[in-house]
């Protein structure tokens, strides 16, 4: 399996916008069929840092959730509400 951290930092002003917007993707991405989990974390102490979780079944899996239509339509909505460039790190899965 294949872990994806994804860390936003979100613009104060959109921070309600952009929690719509996310939400509506990481439910569309559960539907995918190598995607095991989608979590959106929101910092407690800090709410405009957020954090993707995604679990794949294969890296193949996570380039595919790349190329969706409610990913990349996310993508646009949400670059411009972003205090800086979105930052993923992926992970192999060992236990």
């Amino acid at each position: 399996m294949i872990n994806v951290l994804v860390t936003l930092s979100v613009d104060a002003a959109h921070l309600e916008e952009f929690l719509v917007a996310t939400l509506e993707m990481a439910h569309a991405a559960l539907e995918e069929d190598g995607c095991r989990r989608f979590e959106v974390l929101r910092q407690e102490d800090l709410p405009t840092q957020v954090v993707l979780y995604q679990v794949f079944n294969s890296r193949a899996d996570g380039q595919r959730h790349l190329e969706t239509e409610h990913f990349k339509l996310w993508r646009s909505q949400v670059a411009p509400m972003l205090a800086e460039p979105m930052q993923a790190v992926t992970y192999t899965q060992l236990f």
